[in-house]
């Protein structure tokens, strides 16, 4: 006998799996909440975790402003709540309109997520098994599996990873910071948010002020600015400055000569950057997919990466000739 589903019942939201998904625009709220409305019903069901909603928010706040609304709710078993917030993230990397950031952000949180599900160490690359007789499953493993299910590399889900740690970090001590970063409201670079999460408590508050009130011009250099009209305390901006200096000091050491395996991992990351700028047009701009004509376009731009790439797995150097805008064979003699 199949069990009747539970209608209208009273569900918990926590709020670090609320956290997790990307804030829907005014727009895209208000017409949800008018699609649901005009049903009289909420048509999908609300995912929960006992009584404790883990997909549907959104959804559930509206029926809460609504009470002739009917809701129900499908409920899934998780061994902790770690593989709960892993779940949310992948459920919400579903979604065919992330930002880039978004993206970003919800791979490393889903990555840290996955590594703590299974013993790991947040702040550490060592992962133990949950079953004392079982085999340990390793952070290298993890990263491999993420990187194929989304379509990246293990290097970007490994840098994801740090910017989910500094995320983390900044929202203990400014509560919403994801959500404004979810929001585009602001913007940090990779290095930001790497200094974030390695600055000790009691720095990290000004970091993220300054964060919150620079100018949102973007830059090459990822720096941060102190405000022209301060809006911290005299001793948070002492701190602040002394952050700042701490970092130009280290962006001013010399760096070590550049080994063939930093070369490769600074050619990846230059890859990623280029992957991710490509997936942010293709995010704004759907027809150039969608559209045969524009298609036809951007696969003939596309000709010479191939044919960019063909060279390098002939093993043979290349040489883009400017003028006439193709590669050209190089010998290595």
């Amino acid at each position: 006998m199949n069990e009747q589903p539970k209608l209208n019942p009273v569900l918990q939201i926590d709020s670090e799996f609320e956290s997790k998904i990307p804030p829907l625009t005014d727009d895209e709220y208000k017409q949800l909440e008018e699609n649901i409305l005009s049903e009289g019903i909420v048509l999908m069901p609300l995912i929960v975790w006992g009584n404790t909603i883990v997909d549907g928010h959104n959804r559930y706040k509206i029926a809460q402003q609504h009470p002739n609304v009917i809701y129900t709710v499908h409920e899934k078993d998780f061994d902790n709540r770690y593989e709960a917030l892993a779940w949310i993230c992948k459920n919400q990397l579903g979604r065919r309109n992330l930002t880039p950031i978004q993206k970003k952000l919800l791979v490393g949180d889903r990555y840290e997520a996955e590594k703590m599900a299974h013993g790991g160490d947040r702040k550490s690359e060592v992962v133990k098994s949950t079953d004392q007789f079982g085999p340990l499953i390793s952070a290298h493993a993890t990263r491999a599996r993420i990187a194929a299910e989304t379509n990246t590399s293990e290097g970007y889900v490994q840098r994801a990873g740090e910017y989910s740690n500094g995320a983390e970090a900044a929202e203990e001590v400014s509560p919403g910071f994801r959500q404004e970063i979810l929001s585009g409201k602001v913007k940090p670079t990779q290095q930001q948010m790497r200094e974030i999460a390695k600055a000790p408590p009691e720095e990290r508050k000004p970091l993220v002020e300054a964060l919150q009130t620079a100018s949102p011009k973007k830059s090459n250099k990822p720096r941060y600015k102190v405000p022209a009209k301060p809006t911290m305390s005299a001793e948070s901006r002492k701190s602040a400055i002394a952050a700042i200096q701490r970092i130009s000091a280290e962006l001013a050491r010399p760096k070590p000569p550049l080994t063939l395996q930093g070369a490769v991992q600074q050619f990846e990351w230059k890859v990623t950057l280029m992957l991710e700028d490509l997936d942010g047009i293709f995010n704004s701009w759907p027809q150039l997919v969608s559209e045969e004509i524009y298609r036809n376009q951007v696969v003939k731009t596309l000709e010479d990466l191939k044919e960019y790439i063909l060279h390098i797995e002939s093993g043979s150097l290349y040489e883009w000739n400017r003028e006439a805008r193709k590669i050209v064979s190089s010998n290595t003699d």
